[in-house]
């Protein structure tokens, strides 16, 4: 009877692993073919490569959110912490300030909103979830106390920032993301220090023993997350070109959606970067279908909250089973 138990759980366990790693593309397929149908402005060179430019914010902090979720961390803080950062950034520029040299103090209040969520996690001991919430409402409720009912429009930090300028026909924003991504890709299967994120995740008690520096790793990681929401920041600017009450704020539940629908476990320890960003593309390719479908939008929540669900529900379940085998 165990024995027959055991097959039956190891047989489930090799269906669901299927549908984590078909899901995703099946789901983009499917929604490619719906909203082209729906649509006829949708499937076309102008439409995609809008969607492309407007999904860089998401896709860089998605990627470093990749490695918290890892390390079976999270930050609920990052669309808060963009918005924030954006309105430093149109600050420093209204003020006629170097743009490289805002770029630079962009990466740095990253830097620094990275060491301070990553601080009260490691050496406070505050549950990531709890630790990034309280600085998300501060993050949001600076942001508001600044904005004081006054929008502030600003230009590019720099021209490329915005998606306006092309390299072999293809904005250039778009190789810097690819660039991104295929960095973190290589520094998470070819380096050590990406094996001990992935160790961490796992299994913490087990990392430590081996020798791993599990402080250090983790504040890099956070450093690392911080450098993505300065540039996301300077990207959101260059796209947006005004800052509000609520900039950014959308990015926080897009970014965690795009990490899970990209197959990394919540759970930490398993997943790919560059499953993420065919979750980035999944999920803006909802977006601007939804919107150019004349789809009410007010759907786009619940859609986007359903595929959240089914997600981190399958790694759940696949969590479980491979428990239930050792």
């Amino acid at each position: 009877m165990k024995s027959y138990q055991s097959n039956a759980n190891k047989n489930t366990l090799v269906i669901l692993k299927k549908i984590q790693v078909y899901s995703l593309p099946i789901l983009l397929i499917v929604a490619l073919a719906l909203f082209t149908y729906l649509s006829p402005y949708f499937f076309t060179t102008t439409n995609l490569t809008n969607i492309a430019i407007n999904s860089v914010d998401l896709a860089l902090v998605a990627a470093g959110l990749t490695l918290i979720i890892l390390m079976g961390g999270i930050d609920v803080s990052t669309g808060f912490a963009v918005g924030l950062t954006a309105w430093f950034v149109g600050t420093l520029l209204i003020n006629d300030l170097n743009p490289y040299l805002v770029l630079i103090i962009a990466l740095l209040i990253g830097s620094f909103i990275g060491i301070v969520n990553g601080s009260l996690t490691i050496f406070f001991g505050i549950p990531s979830i709890v630790a990034t919430l309280g600085t998300a409402a501060i993050f949001q409720t600076l942001l508001f106390i600044f904005w004081n009912s006054t929008d502030l429009f600003s230009d590019p930090v720099l021209p490329f920032l915005s998606g306006s300028e092309k390299l072999l026909g293809i904005p250039t924003l778009i190789w810097l993301t690819v660039v991104i991504y295929l960095s973190l890709h290589l520094i998470l299967s070819k380096t050590k220090f990406g094996r001990n994120i992935y160790a961490i995740g796992s299994n913490l008690e087990a990392a430590r023993l081996i020798g791993i520096k599990i402080e250090k790793t983790r504040l890099i990681v956070s450093i690392i997350l911080g450098c993505m929401v300065g540039l996301a920041a300077c990207t959101y600017l260059g796209r947006v070109g005004v800052v509000q009450a609520y900039s950014g704020n959308e990015l926080t539940l897009l970014a965690i959606a795009s990490v899970v629908v990209g197959g990394t476990s919540i759970l930490g320890g398993e997943g790919s970067i560059l499953r993420t960003l065919g979750g980035v593309a999944f999920i803006m390719v909802l977006n601007n279908g939804i919107v150019i479908s004349g789809v009410p939008s007010i759907w786009n929540g619940l859609v986007i909250g359903s595929i959240i669900l089914f997600a981190v529900s399958l790694n759940g379940l696949v969590a479980n089973l491979e428990r239930r085998r050792l």
